[in-house]
């Protein structure tokens, strides 16, 4: 490889050599070749494009669907001293087509958009006219009808392969099934792509799925076990806060995070279990991207996950510094029943999807045959307060709204300001006369959001912020002021759901125009749904071996340390006289529960249970009044 790719490695990330597959990948794009790279999350899949695309003259074009990766890898290669751009988010016609003209002229080395972006004529236009050298399409499985985050706006990155021929493209994602790889091929017109991967094999993680009736016990039992850093995925926001608290009142340090929580708190939280001063995150599926703790011990999954892709990709953030390292899913019978009955009454149809986008519609006052472009913020609860509508089934319905193009949808906690001009323009010149501290803020509102006279509208204040060089604090103050003086109306409003309408407002028709692809994407979910019960359920095989087989890796080893295997071996090693000399031992110090002796000894339930059964039978021990277990005297 030429030495300028090293100068450039070096220079800008403090590397003198790249990880494997890195420079495979980096090699054959530098070749000119169409390359799709399969890379673990952490594997540093944003080298292989960033690379190239500074050793070459023009432009890299990134396509992703993460508005928030898209806005941390900017923000990254800024810091680098390395100019890129993002189209992510609500932008009006001026400040899009300003943006386009400097990534034209020259000005920078990335653009990063989402593929509805990719959609619009203004920014094919100028996109055409870009020297552009190099196409990253990140996420490429959304590309295919098979993977878990089908979204038929990437099937529009085809146009890309149409109009720049000779431009190679780097597909990128962290897994993806066989069938799934050669979708995405056919899907972005790169037929002959060099597929380029590297083994998902982590010989270090135990893949552990374990049934048992008591789950907050098997909880306790690991995490006092397993004392390093460690994250337990739970779904529901609720659900994370109760299960920090619970973990603090049994001594084990725990913070929470979800998507619900204020860009601080997440910081915060973050900061917390980074710097190891709490031992459990206790999160949503909002926790993870971009998370790159090497040291994390152990991944514990409270329910089941709704697919193996999932499951692999948050299991898979243990033990990145190679160190052995455990991934537990707990389960029950009850859990199996009701993740079933779930998933299907969470399904959303067509005629789900209709209702939904009505109410959308009528809860922001959209008119028939407007909306294209409009973000507004609202609480999710409230929405469905307003309308008799299930919270889970409306989430996941405008989830798939979002995939379908219909909306785009932000689920960040936010807290916007309403304000409203109510003085005149001559009484607003004539108090700018005596509080010229005030000129700045006013100005810019009044030229930024033209309609703020006759209605309130929505702002935020980081942004106005950003704008006028003052922080937040500060404009929070000021718009205080005004509304004492009686120059506005002023309140602050806190959201969790953001969304920006992408399609003119035509009801039954707008739906109907994706409704195909809305059976399609139900019947894609259930296909990923029975192959996590198949994986939960097969106890004849080893779990490392299911799980790379599923990802297309055929003819590879048992780990030797999972669930599997460590029932495989013990039923041939394990000394039952050991476990009844400590449990002997430990009641010699007093009467014990079961409960006690499980977080006490080293042994797996089951071969608990066994020898205590065995040793009540030949009289060796007894239960006392309180139902503990005791010697026999």
């Amino acid at each position: 490889m030429d030495a300028s790719v090293f100068h450039i490695l070096k220079k800008h990330w403090g590397y003198d050599s790249f990880r494997h597959p890195q420079d495979a990948i980096i090699e054959s794009v530098l070749q000119g070749n169409d390359v799709l790279a399969l890379m673990p999350t952490g594997g540093g899949k944003s080298i292989t494009f960033q690379v190239p695309a500074l050793v070459n003259e023009g432009i890299c074009l990134v396509v992703s669907p993460l508005i928030a990766l898209i806005s941390d890898q900017v923000e990254n290669l800024k810091n680098r001293g390395i100019r890129a751009i993002s189209l992510a988010g609500s932008m009006v016609q001026d400040d899009l087509e300003r943006l386009l003209n400097n990534a034209v002229l020259g000005d920078y080395k990335f653009l990063y958009l989402s593929p509805e972006r990719l959609q619009q004529e203004t920014v094919r236009y100028f996109i055409k006219l870009m020297k552009i050298n190099l196409i990253a399409i990140d996420e490429a499985h959304c590309v295919s009808h098979w993977g878990k985050d089908f979204r038929p706006a990437y099937l529009e990155c085809k146009w890309l392969k149409e109009n720049f021929s000779q431009v190679p493209i780097l597909a990128l994602t962290a897994s993806a099934t066989p069938n799934v790889q050669q979708d995405i091929l056919q899907q972005l017109g790169i037929p002959k792509a060099e597929i380029i991967a590297t083994s998902l094999k982590r010989p270090n993680i135990a893949y552990i799925t374990h049934k048992t009736d008591n789950k907050w016990l098997q909880l306790e039992r690991v995490l006092k076990k397993n004392t390093g850093t460690s994250i337990v995925y739970i779904r529901s926001r609720n659900g994370t806060v109760r299960m920090a608290e619970y973990l603090q009142d049994i001594g084990i340090s725990a913070t929470f995070f979800h998507g619900g929580l204020s860009s601080e708190e997440k910081n915060k939280k973050l900061s917390m279990w980074l710097m190891d001063d709490v031992q459990v995150m206790v999160a949503t599926n909002a926790f993870g991207m971009g998370i790159d703790k090497p040291d994390v011990r152990t991944v514990i999954h409270w329910e089941i996950p709704p697919t193996l892709e999932d499951y692999f990709q948050e299991a898979g953030r243990a033990g990145r510094d190679g160190q052995k390292s455990l991934a537990l899913l707990l389960f029950n019978d009850l859990d199996i029943e009701t993740t079933k009955k779930q998933f299907i009454s969470n399904l959303v149809t067509s005629e789900d999807l209709k209702l939904l986008y009505v109410k959308l519609n009528s809860y922001f006052l959209i008119a028939y045959g407007e909306g294209v472009g409009i973000t507004r913020s609202f609480q999710l609860a409230d929405f469905c307060k307003k309308y008799n509508l299930q919270i889970q089934k409306t989430y996941n319905g405008l989830q798939l709204l979002d995939r379908l193009s219909v909306i785009s949808l932000s689920q960040n906690f936010q807290k916007k300001a309403t304000i409203f001009f109510v003085a005149s323009n001559y009484e607003i010149i004539q108090y700018l006369q005596h509080k010229q501290m005030f000129k700045d803020i006013v100005f810019y509102l009044l030229r930024n959001y033209p309609g703020i006279h006759t209605q309130a509208i929505s702002v935020r204040i980081e942004k106005i912020a950003n704008k006028i060089h003052k922080d937040t604090e500060n404009i929070r103050q000021q718009l205080s002021v005004l509304q004492e003086d009686g120059i506005i109306t002023y309140q602050d409003d806190t959201s969790d759901i953001e969304i920006t309408f992408n399609m003119p407002r035509e009801d039954n028709r707008t739906i109907a125009f994706v409704a195909k692809n809305i059976k399609e994407y139900n019947q894609t979910k259930i296909n990923l749904q029975k192959s996590v019960f198949e994986y939960i359920i097969n106890n004849g095989e080893c779990k490392s071996v299911q799980l790379l087989r599923y990802f297309g890796e055929k003819d590879t080893a048992t780990c030797g340390i999972c669930s599997v295997c460590k029932t495989q071996n013990n039923q041939k090693s394990i000394d039952y006289k050991q476990v009844e000399e400590q449990i002997i031992k430990i009641l010699h110090q007093g009467s014990r529960n079961l409960n006690d002796l499980l977080l006490l000894l080293p042994f797996e339930e089951k071969e608990i249970q066994k020898v205590l059964f065995s040793m009540l039978d030949m009289n060796k021990i007894r239960f006392n009044d309180y139902n503990q277990y005791a010697l026999r005297q």
